[in-house]
């Protein structure tokens, strides 16, 4: 039998609920393992219980250590056909992103998770860990860069987001779609992901701060969450990348002082563009200098920005990949 590595980090997947029924971190890598014999049946295992805890407790030095795991798995062992990492659905997207882009081996990596924790009857892990063993086996699946299984679909880790708090069908990857989707224990392949940049995995990571613009919205909010360690900054505006007005100039001043200014949207699909000239529009924003983040995510626009800037690799290059997603480091 093929070999593939589990690693669990922890999430609702790996939780029970406690005397007070609350769901609470109770199940390792191993446990889960064995309680689904499915996946022994089909491959030979290799588990790394690298955490346990709920996905809110990841953060960037967290998924750094997680890829040098993953890295040093894939490097030492040639035999591995994939890794199943198992995790909490509240940043789950953001780590899938983190690890595509900074692991360059093209063996598949697939992260998946629940929404009901493993004392539900009716639990959806199970079944989600057993569609990304599946996936892990799939030859056709090398090369597609780090997915997310859930749900009978395989979403993109760069398009996909987290739309529902609760439901099993919580993640959604817009009109992009999902790459492909299980049907009575077959992988369906529906379309390749689209290229994406392979940092590989940071010696250091750059502060990159975000703020959420809402109407009427102060300007001394931009200026005081702009530090002198502040790497970036990502603002989430309105629908293509417009903004008040009045923040404006404050914007102007942080660019001047050599901060990059990225725009998103608050908007969960499609892509920010300078296309307003009125005060506040996009128009006004590119004037000044900001960058716009084209339909990248505001959370995965400060991970690629967090990990492009503390590689130190130019401005000039970091907003050419923003925007066109270019894979070359030529200038």
């Amino acid at each position: 039998m093929e070999k593939v590595l589990l690693i669990a980090t922890g999430g609702t997947i790996a939780m029970r609920k406690d005397k007070a029924g609350k769901a609470v971190p109770a199940v390792s890598g191993h446990e889960l393992l064995e309680s689904i014999p499915e996946l022994t049946r089909h491959a030979k295992w290799d588990v790394c219980d690298f955490s346990n805890v709920a996905s809110c407790n990841m953060d960037l030095n967290q998924m750094k250590r997680l890829a040098s795991v993953i890295e040093e798995w894939l490097s030492k062992d040639s035999s591995l056909r994939g890794i199943v990492v198992t995790h909490g659905t509240d940043t789950l997207e953001e780590t899938a992103y983190f690890l595509d882009i900074t692991i360059k081996d093209p063996r598949p990596i697939i992260l998946t998770a629940s929404q009901r924790d493993a004392s539900e009857a009716d639990s959806d892990g199970p079944r989600n860990l057993t569609n990304a063993m599946r996936i892990a086996l799939d030859p056709r699946a090398v090369g597609r860069g780090v997915v997310i299984a859930l749900n009978e679909q395989i979403h993109a880790a760069r398009d996909v987001r987290k739309l529902h708090t609760n439901h099993v069908d919580a993640f959604n990857s817009g009109e992009k779609g999902d790459l492909g989707t299980i049907d009575t224990g077959e992988v369906i392949w529906h379309r390749m992901p689209e290229k994406t940049i392979k940092l590989g995995v940071p010696q250091n990571l750059a502060d990159v701060a975000i703020c959420k613009v809402y109407t009427g919205m102060p300007n001394n909010i931009l200026r005081s969450i702009t530090q002198e360690k502040t790497g970036a900054l990502v603002i989430e505006a309105f629908g293509r990348g417009n903004l008040p007005p009045h923040l404006v100039p404050e914007i102007a001043e942080i660019v001047e002082r050599g901060i990059p200014v990225v725009i998103t949207s608050r908007c969960l699909f499609g892509r920010t563009s300078p296309v307003y000239g009125y005060p506040g529009g996009g128009a006004d924003l590119e004037r000044i200098g900001a960058w716009f983040a084209s339909d990248l995510s505001t959370e995965k626009v400060r991970l690629f920005l967090s990990i492009a800037l503390g590689q130190r690799v130019s401005k000039k290059i970091i907003k050419e990949m923003l925007l066109t997603g270019a894979v070359s480091f030529a200038d």
